[in-house]
Order: C-alpha cells, then structure tokens, then sequence
C-alpha cells in the first residue's frame, strides 16, 4: 500500500493556525459592533436620564414646583403652563373661560371677591379643556371660589385636531407618562426665549398679567367694522355644522354642572361674557340656530345651576353701554381689560342689574332679543333703532332697514305701504303715495320729491309743494327703498325723534288724525 509522503501530506494538510485565522476577523467585528450597540445604548440612557434630571431641576413649566432660585419664567402656551400653575401656586380663587377672560387682573379678582385669585383661562378653549384644568385645581382642596365665564360656543363639539394635541399627561397623576415632558423640547425653547428676554432688559414676567393682551390689542369702530365685513363673508359656513341645542345641553351637564355638583362647598359664579352687539347680529342673519340656541341656552343653564346653593349667574350681554361702544372691543367678540374690570365689581357688588334671578331671566334674553332686532350700523357706530306707529302703538318691523344718518330711515316702500295704511301707485320709477289727506311723490334716485292735498282733482303747481329729500330712494336687492320720516311727514305725519340714551333711538310717527 502506498503511503503519501510527509512532505505532500504537510502541504495539503492546513496549520491549526491557518484554520483558526479564517473566521476570526468576522467573529471581531461581531464583538466590535456588540460593544458599539452597548455603549451607543449606554450614551443614549444617560443623554436621557441627563435630559429628565434638567427637566426635572429646571421645569420650564414649574410643572413639580414653583421657581424658587430662580426668577419664574412663564409661557404663554395656557394648556401646558396651568397645570404646573394650579399645582403649585397659591390661591382659593380660580379664573377659567376662553380669552375672554384673559384680561382679568387676578389681584383685583381677589381684592373684590375677597381671596387670591389664579387666572388659569385657554384661549379657544371648550368646554372639555376648561373641564380639565378646573377638576385639577379642584383636586388640590385649594379651591374656594370659581369665576366662570362660560361661552356658547365652548359648549359645541371639541375641536379634534386641538383636543388630540391636548397634553393629557400634565394634568393626571400618572408620573411615568411625563417623559413627555421631559423630552419637549418646545419648553427649553420658551424657556430660552423668557430668559433672554430677561437679559436683553425686557419686561419681566409677572403672573398678574400673564395672558393678558390688553396693551397689545388696538380697540376701536375701525377693528370692529372691519371684522364685521370679514365675518359676513366667512360666518355662513358655520350655520351648516351647528350642532343640536340637545348636544349642548350635554356637554354641559357632562363639563360644568358636575363640578357644581362634585364640590358643593365651592362657590360657581358663572357668567355671561359681553360681546359686542354686532357679533350678536352676524349670528343671527349668518347662523340663526346658534343665535338661537343661545338664547335659549342662558335660560336653560341658569335653571340648571340654580338648583344648587353654591352657584351664582350673571348676564353682561345686554349691558348696552358696553356692547354698543365699539372703543372697547378689538373685533366683534374681545373687549378690554376696562370691561373685564366692570365685571368683576359688579359681581362683587352683586349688582341686580347682571345677576340673574328666576324672576328676570327671561328678560334678559328679551332685552338681548330686542336689541338685536332693532340695531343698526350709522357709520361706523351702532344704534338701536325702533319705529312706532303712534305713540303706544306696537313697534313696526321691517325686513330690511338701512339708517344713512341718526335724522333717516330707509325701508322697503311697500312694507312701509303696509304700516301707514296707505296706498301706492308705480310707474317707471316713479312711486306715489296717498291717503285720505295727502299725496306725495317720490322719484328713484333722486331728492326731488312732491306733496300736495289729496282733495285737489289732480297735481296743480298752486297746490303742490317740491322739497328735496336729503337720501333718494333707491333699488336694493330688488326692492326699492324709501326714506321713511321724509315720506311720513309728507303725508302730514308728525314724527317725534325720541333718544332714549346714546345709543337708542326712537321714532313716533303720529298720523294727521293722532
């Protein structure tokens, strides 16, 4: 048998080195890339415990504890800032609503309700958010007092998009969902920015007006009537998604009165925030089931809430003095601090003319009625406007009203037709009028107009008087327009102006047999 020989066996045959050297360049950097996983894992948890331990040694938010070493920085972001606010910080009073609410001194709040006040109001807020950061503060056992200034439409459906953006983990007791928090970056941005502020020499910080956008906001008929144009033009949008007064009726059962209920030794005083009278009017010619829903809501809620011992209501939204004075709104809805002042002494006063009682809650919404009704634009100003028929005649109603100046009224000729129990006769542009006793005639576009006897057989230069209109007539969305008074006191009506206060005016039309 041949053998091979040693030499051939040698060569053919590998070292153990050769055969372990192979593999051992993949096996090293399996182990190499084992020890950059572990210490990238090992950075990656001390990054993060470096960042929590910060957040939790500077809490942007004073979300653990109120800034003690150094001066607060405060953010504006209301959903993130109130609940580090309602832990932490002292008071026995708490401020909730929307923006309208944000203008409230919270010292003066306290001053006049007797306590110390905490504004803790969300901009845009509805009723759920409002819900939240109420049943937080309520929790601590701090709160003593709740000023509320409850709006229609934070009753209506949560926004989806804001509610899911909502940060849910900063007002529950769960700490290990904070991370959240811990790694927000948007808070060592406010933070940044607060303290920047501080070293350039801007205005420090004070709780007393954080929130608060009085001095920033420019007031004023300009801002109003300018947000009026806009709003007819955008506002009908809504009408279509107003939700059943029965869902609104939820959610305030669900979001208010089961706090009134839950805490009966907590004093509620809700209110009705004013808004100005045209706000009131775009929803009633651009949404009339919101306009009246939430007449019929003021009703509903104060039944409601007057069940309980520990509740209070007041109705600012027919105090004509505020809401017809444009200088102190920014738009159809935000009035000044000045406003939000008035409010709070008057219900430290407890003054009858806003608190509502079960004997004059209807007339509230009655008064509010009726100024909607009867308002009009003179300018760039607001009047409510009535015309009677006789002195202790009923008020007359007219479908559409136009007012060129406080001495005239334009109305649609044949509604005016109807209410002076007269008749008319038109031709190519030319309307005449007439009653047992007179005759005028009137001209489209133009101030010319003629008034005689109507016992003459026909116009006669002798008998006939010319005088000028000082506002034509004229054709308005297919119905022609005609001054009233003018017109009335042509005919022999006698017409009384009566101005009852600033911003109201009357018109008595007292006819030849009165």
């Amino acid at each position: 048998m041949n053998m091979p020989s040693t030499s051939t066996a040698a060569k053919s045959a590998p070292s153990k080195r050769q055969a372990v050297a192979g593999p051992q360049p993949a096996r090293a950097s399996r182990r190499a890339g084992k020890r950059m996983l572990i210490q990238f894992a090992l950075v990656s948890i001390a990054a993060a415990l470096l960042i929590s331990c910060m957040t939790f040694v500077l809490d942007p938010f004073q979300f653990y504890r109120k800034a003690t070493w150094y001066s607060p920085v405060f953010t504006g972001e209301q959903r993130y800032q109130n609940p580090g606010l309602a832990r932490n910080y002292p008071y026995d009073t708490i401020i909730l609503g929307t923006s309208m609410t944000e203008n409230f001194l919270p010292s003066e709040v306290g001053e006049a309700l007797g306590g110390q006040a905490l504004k803790l109001s969300m901009r845009g807020s509805t009723a759920d958010e409002q819900f939240k950061i109420a049943s937080l503060a309520l929790e601590t056992g701090k709160v003593k007092r709740v000023l509320w200034g409850l709006d229609y439409f934070a009753l209506k459906n949560p926004d989806e998009g804001t509610d899911a953006n909502f940060p849910d983990y900063l007002y529950d007791d769960i700490w290990w969902n904070d991370y959240k928090y811990w790694f927000n970056y948007s808070a060592y941005e406010s933070f940044a920015r607060g303290i920047a502020k501080s070293l350039l020499g801007g205005t420090p910080q004070n709780i007393e007006y954080l929130y608060n956008w009085n001095d920033e906001a420019t007031y004023g008929s300009d801002q109003v009537m300018n947000a009026y144009d806009r709003a007819r033009n955008t506002e009908h949008y809504f009408g279509v998604n107003e939700e059943p007064i029965e869902q609104v009726q939820h959610h305030f059962n669900t979001y208010v009165l089961s706090l009134v209920e839950a805490y009966p030794d907590v004093e509620f005083i809700v209110y009705y925030p004013p808004y100005s009278i045209l706000r009131q009017k775009l929803w009633q010619d651009t949404n009339p089931a919101r306009y009246s829903n939430q007449l019929e809501m003021k009703t509903w809620m104060f039944q409601q809430l007057n069940r309980y011992g520990n509740t209070q209501v007041y109705d600012f939204q027919a105090e004509v003095d505020w809401t017809y004075d444009f200088s102190v709104f920014k738009d159809l809805s935000h009035h000044s601090q000045d406003i939000n002042s008035r409010i709070t002494w008057a219900i430290s006063e407890g003054d009858v003319r806003y608190k509502v009682t079960p004997d004059n809650v209807e007339a509230f919404t009655e008064r509010l009625s009726k100024q909607v009704d009867t308002v009009l634009i003179v300018g760039k100003e607001a009047r409510s406007v009535e015309v009677r028929i006789a002195e202790n005649g009923e008020p007359v109603h007219f479908t559409s009203r136009k007012m060129p100046d406080e001495t005239e009224l334009m109305v649609p000729v044949k509604e005016a037709v109807k209410a002076l129990g007269i008749s008319a006769v038109y031709d190519a542009g030319k309307i005449t009028l007439s009653d047992q006793a007179s005759v005028a005639e009137l001209t489209v576009d133009s101030t010319n107009a003629w008034g005689w006897s109507s016992k003459e057989d026909s116009k006669k230069e002798a008998a006939a008087a010319e005088i000028t209109l000082q506002h034509a007539p004229y054709i308005s969305e297919g119905r022609t327009m005609i001054p009233l008074l003018q017109t009335a006191e042509l005919l022999g009506y006698q017409v009384e102006v009566k101005k009852l206060d600033h911003y109201t005016l009357q018109f008595v039309l007292k006819g030849p047999a009165s």
